[in-house]
């Protein structure tokens, strides 16, 4: 008799699923909406071990709607179990189930159909797994948004070394870096120095502030940073040879384009932008960038046009300029990409304004009317930056 039951419940076994109920307990698996049936099978012999009660599970649909026959076989006192935990409007066990009695403590009959609301396991994890899932896409983006502004950081670095810094070698074969500008870029000189060290120090008799690095912790980990952007006509020569003394290979000058911070660093060193209204008929607005070096300010004309003429002042100095409002625009934009750090950013993000009031004329307006106050308004901003 126990070895035809016991082939009756492996057959079951094929079209059912099967979970013992000490794991059921235990583990407290989930029930939902669908209609799940158990049966109770006493005093079964399986693998020579003594189980008094398991549980088998199966769902209730057309397709199993075969298995009403062996089910009432097996117990005729067919009920729904879920746990209490798990349901809500849960009654009390039928008295008339007797064989059940011993079990009251974990499994209760009568349950209505009420929607249940708690998650089941499968659906947790698969939120977990979803949520790791998202923290790594969400790791990476930092990551890369890190990477490329620290990129980006390192071109402005160079171009402002290449505009307004200095390499040297002292007598006692130590490498140095020194950048020196105006007073009110102190800001930008502190960025330099909470990534790579050195000191930060105002030049006696002059309006201007010196940043000095020459421990050779910070020179190597400055070369590594700025190699293959230093372009200067003077400073690669100054450069190479501090790669050299530093045993750090030389990397040549990788070609410019628009995404490259390099112009902004070089712009924020040896670059003016200003307006003027000399004739007294209308403001002319000029971006430029002055070097004693044609070669050094080509490539401004190169990405963003404009012209380059010779200025006699000053010992000749070659001067790249641009003077038209569809130029600004592309600097402005480039601007918003690699935005400067000194106090001539302040300027750049004034250039849309600038062209807003120029188009509206308000700068020959009325004195009386709202639209050449806005323009005073715009001009003593603009001479306090």
């Amino acid at each position: 008799q126990n070895m035809a039951l016991l082939l009756i419940t492996y057959v079951i076994n094929i079209l059912c699923a099967v979970c013992w109920k000490s794991l059921f307990i235990k583990y407290q698996w989930k029930i939902y909406n669908k209609t799940t049936y158990y049966f109770i099978i006493k005093n079964i012999a399986l693998n020579t071990k003594q189980l008094n009660n398991f549980v088998l599970k199966f769902n209730w649909t057309k397709q199993y709607n075969k298995m009403n026959i062996v089910s009432d076989l097996l117990n005729p006192d067919r009920v729904k179990y879920y746990y209490k935990e798990d349901n809500q409007q849960v009654t009390n066990m039928n008295s008339s189930n007797t064989h059940l009695t011993s079990n009251k403590k974990n499994l209760l009959v009568d349950t209505s159909e009420t929607t249940r609301t708690q998650k089941n396991k499968f659906n947790y994890l698969l939120n977990i797994f979803n949520m790791k899932k998202m923290n790594q896409i969400i790791t990476k983006r930092h990551y890369s948004i890190y990477k490329d502004s620290n990129i980006r950081f390192n071109q402005w670095l160079a171009g402002l070394i290449d505009g307004d810094g200095y390499f040297c070698i002292t007598k006692n074969k130590y490498a140095s870096c020194e950048i020196t500008v105006e007073l009110k870029d102190e800001k930008m000189l502190r960025q330099i120095q909470d990534k790579f060290g050195g000191s930060v120090k105002l030049r006696s008799g002059v309006k201007a502030i010196r940043y000095r690095l020459k421990n050779k912790e910070g020179m190597i980990k400055l070369i590594n940073a700025v190699n293959g952007n230093i372009r200067n006509s003077k400073r690669l020569v100054q450069f190479n040879k501090v790669c050299i003394l530093l045993n750090i290979d030389f990397k040549e000058p990788i070609k410019l384009t628009k995404d490259n911070a390099w112009f902004m660093g070089f712009f924020d060193a040896d670059g003016t932008i200003n307006y003027s209204d000399k004739l007294k008929i209308r403001p002319q607005l000029t971006i430029s960038v002055t070097n004693k070096y044609l070669h050094d300010v080509e490539y401004y004309r190169e990405v963003f046009g404009g012209n380059i003429y010779f200025d006699k002042a000053k010992n000749g100095y070659f001067k790249w300029s641009i003077n038209n409002k569809e130029l600004h625009n592309i600097f402005y934009t480039y601007n918003k990409s690699c935005p400067s750090k000194s106090n001539k950013g302040k300027r750049l993000f004034l250039i849309d304004k600038f062209y807003y009031l120029y188009d509206l004329l308000a700068f020959k307006a009325p004195h009386n009317t709202a639209l050449y106050k806005a323009w005073l308004k715009f001009n003593e901003k603009w001479n306090n930056n």
